[in-house]
C-alpha cells in the first residue's frame, strides 16, 4: 500500500523538509470558517522539526540492517507544514548482499514503514511496520506499531534511541510474521472454511456480521488480480483488511491482529510453524 493524501496535504521531497519550520508553542492558524484559531502548549511540548524526525528513523533503519530504498519512499506535509506523513519501502539488497527484508520477507510480502507526526498537536509521533502498510492525511495509519511518542521534550530528546528500540522489537518478530503469512498460503480453504471463519469473526466480534459480508463479496472479487488465483488464508486475510480500512485507527489495529487467529486458530497455527 502507500501514501494517499486527499485532505489540504501536499507531497515534498526528502530534502524539502528541512526548509519547514517547527511551529511555535503558542500557534495561530485561520480555522475552515474563517475564525482566527489559537492553540497553546505547556513547556513540556516540544516540536519535531520534520527532517530531523524522517533523517533519525533512516538512519535507525539502516543500523538496524534495514536501509529504506529513497527512490521508493515518499513524504508528505499538511498545507499549514506542522504535519508530516510518511510511507517507507525497504532495500532488499546492498552491494549485492541481502538485507534483513529479504530473508524473511517474499514478492508476495513487501514491509512497509508508515510515520506521521503533528506540530499542531493533532497527534503524537508514530512509527508503523508491516506487511501493509497505509497512511493517509486524514488521519488514517495502519500497520504494527513501533512507536508512540508524545511531543515532550524528553521524548524529542531520545527520539533515536526510542525509534531504534521499536525496530528491534520488530526485527525479532520477522520469523514469526513470516511464519503466519506462510501458513496463511497454505491454508487452502473450502465453503464450509470459510463459513467457519466467518462465524468465528463474527461471535469473536472482530467486525459487525453486516461487514462480514463486505469480506465475503472482496472474498469473491478480490482487489488485486493476484489473488484471484488462490483460493487460501492469504486472499482471506486480505478480504478483511479491505473492509477494515474504513475504520478509526485503533478499531483497524484490533481488527488486524484479530482475523489471523479467525483463519488459523492458535493450536493449528502452532503446530504449523516450524523454525
Amino acid at each position: 500500500m502507500s501514501l494517499m493524501l486527499h485532505c489540504g496535504a501536499s507531497e515534498v521531497k526528502y530534502h524539502e523538509l528541512r526548509d519547514i519550520p517547527v511551529t511555535n508553542r503558542v500557534h495561530q492558524w485561520i480555522g475552515k470558517q474563517g475564525q482566527v484559531r489559537t492553540l497553546q502548549r505547556t513547556e513540556r511540548w516540544a516540536g519535531i522539526q520534520h527532517y530531523d524526525f524522517a533523517s533519525s528513523v533512516l538512519r535507525s533503519c539502516e543500523l538496524m540492517g534495514m536501509p529504506v530504498d529513497e527512490n521508493r519512499t515518499r513524504w508528505g506535509v499538511s498545507n499549514e507544514g506542522a504535519d508530516l506523513f510518511g510511507y517507507l519501502k525497504f532495500q532488499t539488497e546492498v552491494m549485492g548482499r541481502p538485507t534483513i527484508v529479504s530473508r524473511y520477507f517474499t514478492s508476495d510480502v513487501e514491509p512497509g514503514m508508515g510515520l506521521r507526526h503533528s506540530n499542531r498537536s493533532k497527534f503524537s509521533a508514530q512509527g508503523t511496520i508491516g506487511g501493509s502498510v497505509f497512511v493517509c492525511d486524514n488521519l488514517v495509519i495502519t500497520g504494527s506499531f513501533l512507536f508512540r511518542k508524545r511531543h515532550t521534550v524528553r521524548n524529542v530528546e531520545n527520539l533515536r534511541p526510542i525509534i531504534t528500540d521499536g525496530m528491534r522489537e520488530y526485527i525479532d518478530s520477522l520469523p514469526d510474521l513470516g511464519a503466519m503469512v506462510t501458513n496463511l498460503q497454505q491454508k487452502w480453504l473450502t465453503a464450509q472454511d470459510l463459513a467457519s471463519v466467518y462465524l468465528r469473526a463474527g461471535r469473536q466480534k472482530v467486525m459487525p456480521w453486516s461487514h462480514i459480508g463486505e469480506v465475503d463479496k472482496y472474498w469473491n472479487n478480490p482487489t488485486h488480480e493476484a489473488f484471484t488465483k488462490r483460493e487460501d488464508g492469504w486472499r482471506l486475510y486480505n478480504a478483511f483488511n479491505t473492509v477494515a480500512k474504513k475504520y478509526n485507527p485503533s478499531r483497524q489495529f484490533d481488527v488486524v491482529s484479530r482475523v489471523a487467529d479467525c483463519i488459523l486458530p492458535k493450536q493449528e497455527s502452532q503446530e504449523k510453524i516450524c523454525y
